[in-house]
């Protein structure tokens, strides 16, 4: 019964795709061998002119999207609506096959203070 009125829940058979879908984009696959990514991983194409047409929907957006800028594992999850967990997948096919390189953010444990930082910014103001 999908006849919108009152049904908040629509019919799996009218959409499958929330439930199907990342599961047919990785043909199955969970994460095992996902080069060490997170969700603050960059993703950026190697080269250009590339026979996106050779690709699956899902590889050539990624190729596209991170062409001439990097786009974390998160921004490209949230772009395609897909979850990190597929999008890592992904991202892992397309490092093996050379398309896109990675690139970690900072160690966080290098990072200075922020509130240290603060704090000597209003003592040199004081002076």
């Amino acid at each position: 019964m999908n006849d919108n009125e009152g049904n908040l829940w629509p019919s799996f058979a009218d959409d499958p795709g929330p439930l199907v879908r990342p599961f047919a984009v990785t043909r199955g696959r969970a994460g095992t061998d996902l080069h060490n990514l997170d969700l603050l991983t960059l993703v950026v194409t190697v080269g250009s002119g590339i026979d996106l047409t050779a690709l699956d929907r899902e590889y050539g957006a990624i190729v596209r999207m991170c062409q001439g800028r990097p786009l974390s594992i998160a921004e490209i999850a949230a772009h395609l609506q897909l979850l990190v967990a597929a999008v890592k997948v992904l991202v892992s096919d397309l490092i093996n096959a050379g398309y896109v390189i990675v690139r970690s953010p900072a160690p966080t444990a290098n990072r200075p203070d922020s509130h240290l930082l603060q704090a000597v910014l209003d003592g040199i103001r004081r002076l």
